[in-house]
């Protein structure tokens, strides 16, 4: 079953992230930890591994508000799941390209532990388990992404696409994620979780991202 589910998430977003109208953004690999030595002076010597990096991941896709909490309007999230590995996450998330409007996201998640890695599948509506009826908001496009971790235990890598499910392909926001977006969300992560999980200081020496 869960090797299904994987298929067919895989399969919807590569059908997506092909679709001519669409606008796909593939993100430079990330060296996990030449980003913690650019953006952060810890109070001891880290070398962050590739099970590190996973549990990260898992832990930032059910746990967004914690982990990435200046994607999320606080209190605004809830998730509906039959299982852990899938789930549905509704949240209000500041519009990409004005933060300071909120549009209802709601997101199909995956978490797929043998190929090591997360698809949060956009979705314009869902019922709740209550029999509530919810859409997404229409101040942006739907979009799909896909975090991926490679590389070695000592060395990992994370790869990570992005779609956005539009009419024809928009350059301000491929622009827009491939410039400003880049590391922006990961540094506010990996600080998160180097604090909370590994109990390092990082509140008061990180580097600007």
């Amino acid at each position: 079953m869960a090797s299904e589910l994987a298929q067919d998430y895989a399969a919807e977003f590569d059908r997506d992230w092909t679709a001519a109208e669409n606008t796909p953004v593939e993100f430079p690999p990330m060296d996990v930890n030449a980003l913690i030595k650019q953006h952060f002076r810890l109070g001891r010597e880290l070398v962050a591994s590739k099970s590190m990096l996973w549990d990260l991941l898992v832990r930032q896709a059910h746990a967004m508000d914690i982990y990435v909490p200046c994607r999320i309007k606080p209190g605004s999230m809830r998730t509906f799941s039959t299982e852990e590995s899938d789930f549905i996450r509704v949240s209000d998330q500041p519009v990409w390209t004005d933060d300071t409007r909120y549009t209802q996201v709601i997101q199909r998640v995956f978490v797929d532990n043998d190929r090591r890695a997360v698809l949060h599948l956009g979705t314009g509506h869902m019922t709740t388990p209550d029999g509530e009826y919810l859409w997404a908001g229409a101040d942006q496009p739907l979009y799909h992404i896909e975090w991926v971790v490679t590389g070695t235990e000592t060395r990992p890598i994370l790869r990570r696409r992005m779609v956005h499910l539009t009419d024809a392909p928009d350059a301000r926001l491929a622009w827009y994620f491939a410039r400003l977006m880049r590391e922006k969300p990961m540094v506010e992560s990996l600080e998160i979780y180097l604090r909370e999980q590994w109990g390092l200081d990082t509140a008061h020496h990180p580097i600007s991202a």
